[in-house]
């Protein structure tokens, strides 16, 4: 085992090192900044690196036409071409050449260097006087911007022209004397003159030029810049109108470069190197995936195998450092740090700086300090594994110990008390450690100081970090509380809280609230089994008592048939024909009002037309109102209306609620219903004017055995409101009284469906 954890370590270490030779070589390579988009997504002419070049050889390109007809005659250098126009005294102008300049310029000491830039050094001799340039040659349409900017000495003058020279040599060697990838072919055509063409190639296609690979092609007759690369010169135009000898659109540039790069140029030594800087990019990005993936590995193996023994994989060993409490070892590994960076900025870099360049210096210095804090925090890393899996991780702390003692004085406080006392504390440590940070901070200026504020910071945001998580667990503790209590209000008794997610006093909170739960629910079963008690007695006592009279209402029958002559027997039998069919409607009101109350009905839901339903109930009580002079006033919809119920059911409510009408509607009056067809429900109402006063409120007349006239001076049950309401909530509807003085109101709500049914 020890073999393997040593073998382990060198592995890490040598994956770390990979994972710095990666870095090192992102960090050191020019497209450092760019992510790694421009891998697949980018090619050298797609790079600003490019565009410039492309540019500054444009400019040069314009530069070349301008110096060729100044220092040009025929094609060739003429350098009895005057070039500069002087006046050195009252009266003395004159003219001097290309040939008379440059000579002057090299009896001063001044010549062109390989690169054609102007090289050497001139002493003034004394009582050298300033000159007036009256005209330049290379710069016709100069404007002096400030008094005296004309003068100056025919040394300085001497050295321009020579630099002029030097740019015309530069752009005409590196262009037009030596193969270049870049093409180039500017005309210009007056009206009758040949036209004036500047060129570096044989072909004068311009698509033929633009299929080389990037261009830019702009006509004196386009309003618009023709090119292929991914941005627009926007000067170019402009340039190009502005070196136009004739005064109209007969014109045209394409500049291209050849992306076959097949000369040797600086676009190809361009190109190379970018290929070269994506190598080595894909080689350092490469070595930091593996690094990583290796450290990963290795730090994973030697976590598995931190603290066990040989022998039982069960026993974790913790050495002297481990067994001092948890904040005054992490205080050790700091100071240990904060040693190590103090002895690499005065030793290890200057190490660094022997090996490393001065513009590298700030990434080894870096790199250094990286690898300084990864040394120690890997090392820390380790000791903390050790505590956690020996147990002491928390228990070993002194804020452990700390907090057991200070638990003890508000463990049984109030919930606001602990809050309070809580947040005092934290305030004055946040306080305190703001106030020690920017003390240390604006004292002393160095980098153990940062070092020290920064420690104070981490403090800080972890304390702060637990706070946020104690509030947040106090808070995900009160939210499971009411939920809790939420659901047990909508009936949900069964539910309970898992309390070993507790703590403290909320902890005691969720066990009471869970035997309030067990309460709730005791109770709840107590009530329902005694409903179901009520029902099944209902039930079964109106069955025994269905099957007795039975028999009395067919004995009344066979005595009606003997034809008794007797007047007296006729009424006796009269009243017990009436009060035994009222029997048996009670009975069989009282099984139905049972049974709805309770939810024990079969429902079978279709759709309905629920207009056409009204019409036909109105039909079926039409004949039956007008017994008590009662007047049916309708209003419904012409449309179809839609509803999915029972139909028996459905037209058990409608029933007793007409029932209900023509037993307590005053007589001579209206009987009002009303179909409202919305969006989404469908509204049924009957209103009417009671013929007693209402002496009782509306949600009262749904219970059972319950009428609005209290001296009972109507026959009926008082069962058919309430099995009304009940099957109408069993449909899925919403039944509702309305009472307003005497006016009497009922209103049934269906959600509607979409389209037409069969009822």
């Amino acid at each position: 085992m020890k073999r393997k954890k040593e073998h382990a370590v060198l592995l890490h270490i040598l994956f770390v090192i990979l994972v710095v030779t990666g870095i090192s070589i992102m960090y050191n390579n020019p497209h450092y900044g760019e992510g790694i988009s421009w891998l697949t997504n980018e090619t050298y002419e797609d790079t600003p690196e490019f565009i410039r070049q492309f540019k500054t050889d444009i400019d040069d390109i314009f530069n070349y036409i301008k110096y060729k007809e100044v220092f040009e005659a025929n094609g060739k250098l003429a350098y009895d071409k005057p070039v500069v126009r002087v006046t050195t005294g009252p009266g003395e102008v004159r003219e001097y050449t290309v040939d008379e300049m440059v000579r002057m310029a090299k009896s001063m000491g001044y010549y062109l260097n390989e690169k054609f830039k102007v090289d050497g050094r001139y002493t003034p001799e004394e009582g050298e006087q300033d000159i007036r340039v009256d005209w330049r040659s290379y710069d016709p349409d100069h404007q002096d911007s400030e008094p005296g900017e004309s003068y100056t000495t025919m040394a300085e003058l001497a050295k321009e022209v020579l630099a002029h020279v030097g740019n015309y040599y530069a752009f005409h060697y590196k262009f037009i004397q030596n193969p270049s990838n870049l093409k180039f072919r500017v005309s210009f055509k007056g009206d009758s003159e040949a036209p004036k063409l500047y060129n570096n190639t044989v072909i004068d296609n311009p698509e033929e030029l633009k299929a080389l690979g990037r261009y830019i092609y702009v006509t004196g007759e386009s309003l618009y810049v023709d090119t292929n690369l991914n941005t627009t010169l926007k000067t170019i135009s402009a340039q190009l109108e502005k070196s136009n000898p004739y005064n109209n659109s007969n014109y045209y540039m394409v500049v291209a470069v050849n992306t076959a790069y097949p000369v040797q140029d600086s676009y190809s030594e361009a190109a190379k190197s970018y290929d070269h800087m994506r190598l080595l990019f894909i080689i350092g990005l490469v070595s930091l995936i593996i690094g990583i993936l290796g450290c990963a590995a290795s730090l994973y193996f030697m976590v598995s195998m931190t603290g066990h023994q040989n022998s039982d994989h069960d026993a974790v060993i913790l050495g002297r450092i481990d067994r001092i409490a948890t904040e005054t070892c992490l205080i050790l590994f700091v100071a240990a740090a904060m040693c190590a960076l103090f002895l690499g900025e005065h030793v290890g870099y200057k190490v660094i700086h022997l090996f490393l360049s001065e513009d590298r210096w700030y990434y080894g210095e870096l790199a250094a300090r990286m690898v300084i804090l990864y040394a120690v925090g890997i090392v820390a890393a380790f000791s903390l594994i050790r505590r956690y899996k020996a147990g002491t991780l928390w228990t070993g702390s002194l804020t452990s110990h700390i907090c057991v003692n200070i638990s003890l004085y508000i463990k049984n406080h109030r919930f606001t008390t602990r809050l309070a006392l809580g947040y005092i504390s934290y305030f004055i440590f946040n306080c305190v450690i703001i106030a020690t940070g920017a003390f240390v901070y604006f004292t002393y200026d160095n980098m153990e100081s940062r070092i020290l504020t920064g420690v104070l910071i981490l403090a800080l945001l972890c304390v702060d970090s637990w706070v946020f998580h104690q509030l947040y667990k106090n808070a995900w503790e009160t939210d499971q509380i009411n939920e809790a209590l939420l659901k047990i209000s909508h009936g949900d008794t069964k539910y309970k809280i898992n309390a070993e997610e507790f703590d403290g006093k909320e902890r005691e909170l969720a066990e009471n609230i869970n035997h309030i739960s067990r309460g709730l629910d005791t109770a709840l079963q107590e009530k329902v089994s005694s409903e179901r008690l009520k029902a099944d007695l209902i039930t079964n006592v109106s069955h025994d008592i269905k099957t007795p009279l039975t028999s009395i209402i067919n004995y009344v029958d066979l005595i009606k048939r003997e034809h008794l002559q007797d007047p007296k027997i006729q009424g006796y039998l009269e009243v017990l024909e009436q009060k035994s069919q009222r029997l048996k409607t009670l009975t069989e009101d009282l099984v139905e009002a049972s049974k709805a109350s309770s939810g024990n009905l079969k429902i079978e839901l279709t759709n309905i037309d629920f207009v056409e339903l009204i019409y036909q109930t109105n039909g079926e009580f039409e004949e039956k109102f007008l017994v008590r002079h009662l007047e049916l006033v309708s209003s419904f919809p012409e449309e179809t209306v839609i509803i999915q119920a029972d139909g028996r059911h459905l037209w058990r409510v409608l029933e007793n609620l007409y029932n209900n009408a023509f037993k307590y509607a005053m007589e001579h009056s209206r009987v009002y219903i009303d179909v409202i067809a919305g969006d989404s429900q469908v509204l049924f109402t009957i209103k009417n004017v009671s013929e007693n006063p209402l002496n009782i409120k509306g949600d009262e007349l749904t219970e059972r055995f319950v009428r609005g006239d209290v001296a009972r001076t109507t026959e009926g049950s008082g069962l058919g409101l309430s099995i009304a309401k009940s099957l109408t909530e069993l449909l899925g509807g919403k039944f509702t009284i309305y009472i307003d003085g005497d006016l009497f109101k009922v209103q049934l709500a269906f959600p509607r469906q979409n389209g037409r049914g069969n009822s």
